[in-house]
């Protein structure tokens, strides 16, 4: 089941099952920014990672002495929603823990995704609220896929990343497996643009932890288009694409990432957990517009 909401500018689709957003259709230029789950290449398009972003060794973490279960990214993107409210420019989905959740995950929760469109600006909220009696831990990270290039008449090489301001941002390195190792390379990313080719990804994502900027926008001189993909509150970003000439880029705004290779520490201790106060509640949230020049 998918919902939607549109208005004169651009149509919006989100998937029941992961709140997951399939579809950003610009009306202006005919053109759809959101990739469209090729399983060749990527059979998601834009998941919600959580309580985990990235992986934990061996699919298991530990909270105190019990050890808990969970795959890549989490379960979330995999849950149905359910539809809490529909306006004509709003959509709002959520889950909560339940006993299965609670075998993987032992924390109470509610996960409410928000989906707002203002023009051409969507706003993608992600919300955790606890309303247990304790603290509670997690991790939550955005996977949205663009494509890119935006056309068969072009190539990924004509392509940029171009920052709101300029960055001084080291790049943190993984292992083959997807792992931290626990290195940087320093001063990575030393401009305000990355020009896109696929052997960027040879070894995996671009991962940062100092950004600056809080947008990019995908250019090329080629278009008069290009897309604009926001973050608030989210101190980490990943930037990823399959190999083998995948048609499209994923902007991955994150809390959190992927363990480090053999530190085995508790979960309440990972790197960019969050902890949340009995009662309370955790936004951050991601923007994507198309921009017509």
């Amino acid at each position: 089941m998918t919902f939607s909401i549109e208005n004169e500018l651009v149509s919006i689709k989100i998937k029941q099952t992961g709140a997951e957003l399939c579809s950003y259709f610009d009306k202006t230029t005919n053109r759809e920014i959101i990739w469209q789950a090729d399983p060749n290449h990527w059979k998601r398009q834009a998941p919600i990672l959580f309580p985990i972003v990235g992986k934990v060794e061996n699919n298991e973490y530990r909270i105190a002495d019990k050890v808990y279960s969970l795959s890549q990214h989490g379960f979330a993107r995999d849950q149905s929603f359910n539809l809490i409210n529909k306006s004509d420019n709003s959509i709002l989905l959520e889950i909560e823990a339940n006993n299965d959740t609670k075998k993987a995950y032992p924390f109470e929760f509610k996960l409410q995704i928000e989906f707002i469109l203002q023009s051409k600006e969507l706003q993608v909220l992600y919300r955790v609220i606890n309303p247990s009696s304790t603290e509670i831990f997690f991790c939550i990270g955005a996977h949205p896929g663009f494509n890119c290039p935006f056309n068969s008449a072009s190539n990924l090489n004509e392509y940029k990343l171009k920052f709101e301001h300029n960055e001084e941002a080291d790049r943190i390195l993984l292992t083959p497996e997807g792992f931290r190792n626990g290195k940087r390379s320093n001063n990575w990313l030393n401009a305000k643009e990355i020009n896109l080719k696929e052997e960027l990804f040879n070894e995996d994502a671009l991962i940062f932890d100092e950004l600056k900027s809080s947008f990019l926008l995908i250019e090329t001189e080629k278009s008069s288009e290009s897309v604009k993909v926001g973050w608030h509150n989210y101190p980490h970003m990943g930037i990823w694409k399959p190999l083998n000439n995948a048609p499209f880029i994923c902007i991955e705004p994150w809390n959190g990432m992927a363990d480090q290779a053999g530190l085995l520490n508790d979960f309440r201790d990972k790197y960019g957990v969050i902890s949340l106060s009995s009662n309370k509640s955790f936004e951050c949230y991601y923007t994507i517009e198309n921009i017509v020049k």
